[in-house]
């Protein structure tokens, strides 16, 4: 009898416990309300956390200037104002301050309202990745016009390392005209040095379009620059470096190879509800070749929809003032499309 007692009040102090260790387990907000929200934080973007919760059917998104405490379980990357970087876990103090413990326990302090953003390191590599893809399509009964346009974009991100690869694909066919085709792809990989605010780029690109006759151009490219504008409603950076060309096109009479300097420039505005832009641009004058100069821009404006969903529009233009076929220095391209975002 005093067997079955014990064992029956074992089992409900474990099943009283459960809750608790959970809650351990489990990202933590308390609003200046002394609302409790328990679960975990996704991101922290344009002055809004969101956090899924095992209770709720969609996600929560409270003004993070309602935040009074805040307790994340996995190590984060906290994005502070002037492109100040913190790596560890990130808890609030007693004072109300936000801090962050890094590896080698040094205690970073700051007031909430310096976070611009957020993102959680998983220990696992694969799981640090995000990516999209969207697709569009295009027809129509005059000259028989038919258009299709894919698209996706793959992200990685640690405490000093940023990853961020694209590719755009578009094929056209419509009667009395040649076939249009374009793909456009690259990969850049960023180092972030000196508190955040400086880094170093290797990139790699790739462009093919029947436009400019062009099979294949592959760049890479390495250089270093810096954030001059960084905080809780864009980031803006410059870059210069050096680039190398292997060019391949229609007529192989014409390939080449080329060196060139490059000037370039990002900028991500994301300060607006439910609305991203990012825009870059570069220009690339030659060091081989007397006289070249080219210019690549691209541009992408997106609209979320729920479940991960959203509407884009992109436009890219590429400028070479000694093309391989005379009066075919420009190639642009305007895309459409709905895609989903995964991570």
């Amino acid at each position: 009898m005093i067997a079955f007692l014990l064992k029956k009040k074992l089992t409900c102090l474990f099943l009283f416990c459960i809750p608790f260790l959970g809650l351990s387990q489990a990202d933590t907000l308390k609003l200046k309300d002394k609302t409790l929200l328990i679960g975990e934080v996704k991101l922290l973007k344009q002055g809004v956390i969101t956090i899924e919760t095992d209770y709720s059917d969609s996600d929560f998104k409270v003004e993070f200037d309602k935040v009074d405490y805040i307790h994340l379980k996995k190590k984060t990357l906290v994005i502070l104002t002037e492109g100040r970087r913190r790596f560890g876990n990130l808890t609030t103090n007693k004072k109300g301050l936000g801090q962050v413990i890094t590896e080698d326990g040094k205690i970073h302090t700051f007031t909430l309202s310096e976070m611009v953003a957020l993102n959680e390191i998983d220990d696992e590599f694969w799981e640090r990745f995000m990516g999209s893809i969207d697709l569009g399509y295009n027809i129509s009964k005059a000259n028989n016009l038919h258009q299709f346009t894919a698209s996706g974009a793959l992200h990685y991100i640690d405490k000093m390392w940023l990853m961020d690869g694209s590719i755009s694909i578009l094929n056209s066919i419509q009667d009395d005209a040649d076939k249009t085709k374009r793909t456009d792809a690259k990969l850049d990989i960023y180092r972030i040095i000196i508190d955040g605010k400086w880094y170093l780029l290797a990139n790699t690109s790739f462009l093919s379009n029947t436009e400019q006759a062009l099979d294949a151009r592959i760049s890479p490219s390495l250089g270093a620059g810096k954030f001059i504008k960084n905080n809780n409603k864009l980031y803006w950076g410059l870059t210069l470096g050096f680039s190398y060309n292997i060019e391949n096109y229609v007529d192989s009479s014409l390939d080449k190879t080329s060196s060139e300097a490059f000037i370039g420039s990002v900028l991500n505005l994301f300060n607006f509800e439910d609305i991203s832009l990012t825009a870059e641009a570069r220009l690339l004058p030659s060091l081989s070749q007397k006289g070249r100069i080219r210019s690549d821009v691209d541009t992408t404006v997106k609209y979320d929809l729920p479940s991960d969903f959203y509407i884009k529009a992109g436009f890219s233009i590429n400028y070479d003032n000694q093309p391989a076929i005379e009066g075919n220095d420009t190639d642009y391209v305007l895309t459409t499309g709905v895609g989903w975002k995964f991570d």
